[in-house]
């Protein structure tokens, strides 16, 4: 029996009780039908493991809950990820992940814009009379306000939206993530900091995985990956586009379709890879229709 629960998430096992209780109550709509569309997962965990899942048996690698972890919310952003993968892989393997149809769009971001996210941009010049804050208003409403709720100053928002919107992407994503990692830092002694620290935590992997969007996209390194990680998964035009890329891609556009901040993170990933996100997108909603 399904319990319904926020955003429309379907509820089947305890295991994706105690996480998808903490999903964005503003996730995608398509994501969500994909999620039900999709039989529970399994789950196992020993002491050291990181995130993984197996297709062949249809299980997820993770503790049975996030908050008794030390790494707190990342686990809940690590949920995502391979429950990204077990949308695109059940029943199919790695092989025939349906994400091997996001090839053609990859391959038209990267002949239109690999050359330039690969070499990204210097740094903008220190602006004046406002322009940063013009650089911020680029943004749409509801990613601009996900950004100021993530940053405390509207200063290093409007430089995060300046730097992206030059073309430095993943310059302005380690950027922000620095200044997230001083806001994790902070002791935290009231619930409240505490709330916000994990706030902090998530949205550092959810900034992450959007790197590791662009690097899949892009055949790029990625948050602590070499491009050869790619190479390992089986080949479907030459060793720059293989499973892993098309795979990486899927699982990481899912995150930001359904964590907290998913107004900014979808607006990223869009907007450094359109071909590629627009066929996920589509994609995402065919499985969910299935």
């Amino acid at each position: 029996m399904l319990e319904p629960m926020h955003a429309g998430f379907a509820v089947r096992t305890p295991f994706e009780r105690r996480y998808v209780k903490d999903l964005a109550a503003s996730a995608h709509p398509d994501a969500v039908r994909a999620f039900n569309a999709t039989p529970p997962v399994r789950r196992k965990y020993f002491a050291g493991a990181r995130g993984l899942y197996r297709p062949e048996h249809h299980y997820v690698v993770a503790p049975p809950c996030w908050e008794r972890t030390a790494e707190g919310k990342v686990w809940l952003g690590v949920f995502a990820h391979e429950i990204g993968h077990a949308i695109d892989m059940h029943g199919r393997g790695v092989a025939g992940a349906r994400s091997i149809a996001l090839v053609p769009a990859i391959r038209r971001d990267r002949a239109l814009l690999g050359a330039r996210i690969a070499a990204g941009h210097r740094p903008p010049k220190r602006q004046e009379n406002g322009e940063g804050a013009r650089g911020l208003c680029g943004l749409p409403a509801e990613a601009r306000a996900a950004l100021l709720h993530t940053l405390p100053h509207a200063e290093a928002a409007a430089a995060f939206a300046r730097s992206w919107h030059e073309g430095a992407l993943r310059e302005a994503l380690r950027e922000l993530a620095g200044r997230l990692a001083s806001m994790q830092a902070a002791g935290a002694r009231s619930r409240r900091e505490r709330q916000a620290r994990e706030t902090a935590r998530l949205m550092a992997y959810a900034l992450a995985s959007v790197g590791d969007f662009i690097a899949a996209v892009y055949d790029l390194e990625g948050n602590g990956r070499s491009a050869d990680y790619y190479r390992q998964f089986p080949a479907i035009s030459g060793p720059y586009l293989t499973v892993g890329h098309t795979a990486e891609a899927f699982a990481n556009a899912f995150v930001s379709d359904v964590l907290e901040g998913r107004e900014l993170l979808s607006y990223l990933t869009r907007t450094a890879a359109p071909c590629t996100h627009a066929a996920y997108r589509s994609l995402l909603a065919g499985i969910g229709r299935t």
